[in-house]
């Protein structure tokens, strides 16, 4: 109960019936008796971070965050940062995130500032960790990666603050403004001589998409570097997952439905397929609300079928893919 599949699972005829990171609790169980599959390879417990239990404190993201503002606020005056202070966020998060996956929990519980884009660097970052290690990225380029998403916004500092956090639609030339972020991002990075190129680029091409519908300039597929792909998946995620002052938070089902809609094809696919696939395991034994009003737990995912889980209400288990009329209104604990 509640060990972690290290590989897919498939029938006899295969149908994917789990996918790898999928936990093992007793509705899986009864799946793979259905089945007939009675063994399944499982992580060590001695190397697992799963299940979530005993998470990190968010001490480390608060001081993390704060410490965002103050190297954007050097930045924007003109100073310099110091290689320690970006460097020690960046180990702290890494160091985090690799020991516990529920680090992603907290994204969505840092409240002790006002400041969204300081909160959304560190969430960046968490969201950039777990995929890159995800793809086995070494603990060197995991280090840069983490850099390359704390930095990714930092030409905000450029964009005034009634663009920044205006309600609603914004117009075609406040657009303009804020477009201009990835280069002035750039260019402040430009001042911070121990980045590598690879990270000055990343933060250039964020906003850059797979089909060339992107900017600042349209590139498209090979052109935009790893760590750019990495980060405007965590970017918009997190984007969609956290409340604004013009908009609500969705869920992680809703935000995956979403990306589906603006299209998939803007996006590196099997690195959003491997986010999405893992990243969605995390959830399970959550307790959420139905959009009936309705309170359950997460009990399985499909990684076919990730936004409509089955839900545990009373030991009546509600599958979602088979009522359309359902859907999850809300992560409760």
């Amino acid at each position: 109960m509640d060990e972690i599949l290290i590989e897919d699972i498939f029938d006899d005829e295969g149908n994917m019936l789990m996918g790898k990171n999928s936990v093992i609790n007793m509705y899986a169980i009864k799946l793979l008796s259905k089945s007939k599959i009675n063994k399944v390879p499982i992580y060590p417990s001695e190397e697992d971070d799963y299940p979530l239990s005993g998470a990190s404190s968010p001490l480390d993201c608060k001081e993390s965050i704060l410490a965002m503002q103050e190297i954007v606020t050097r930045l924007a005056a003109g100073k310099g940062v110091d290689p320690n202070s970006l460097g020690s966020i960046s180990k702290i998060l890494s160091l985090e995130v690799n020991k516990n996956s529920q680090m992603i929990g907290y994204t969505g519980r840092i409240k002790d500032t006002d400041e969204y884009t300081y909160n959304h660097s560190v969430n960046v970052a968490i969201y950039s960790i777990y995929l890159g290690n995800l793809i086995g990225l070494d603990k060197k380029r995991t280090r840069e990666l983490c850099q390359a998403a704390l930095l990714h916004d930092i030409g905000k500092a450029k964009v005034p603050r009634n663009i920044l956090n205006k309600e609603g639609k914004l117009t075609d030339e406040e657009f303009s403004v804020v477009k201009k972020h990835t280069i002035d991002g750039y260019i402040l990075a430009k001042r911070i001589s121990f980045l590598t190129e690879e990270i000055r680029e990343a933060i250039l091409s964020h906003h850059e998409r797979e089909d060339g519908s992107g900017y600042p300039y349209g590139i498209k597929g090979r052109k935009i570097n790893l760590y750019a792909k990495i980060l405007a998946i965590a970017d918009v995620y997190d984007a969609l997952t956290s409340e604004r002052v013009y908009k609500k938070k969705s869920t992680p089902f809703d935000a995956i439905e979403e990306f589906y809609n603006m299209g998939v094809h803007k996006f590196s696919r099997p690195l959003l397929n491997i986010f999405f696939k893992n990243l969605s395991q995390l959830y399970v034994n959550s307790k959420v609300k139905l959009s009936d009003g309705r309170v359950g737990k997460i009990e399985f995912i499909h990684p076919k079928d990730l936004t409509r889980p089955v839900i545990n209400i009373e030991a009546e288990h509600i599958n979602l893919s088979k009522c359309a009329s359902l859907k999850i209104n809300e992560i409760i604990g």
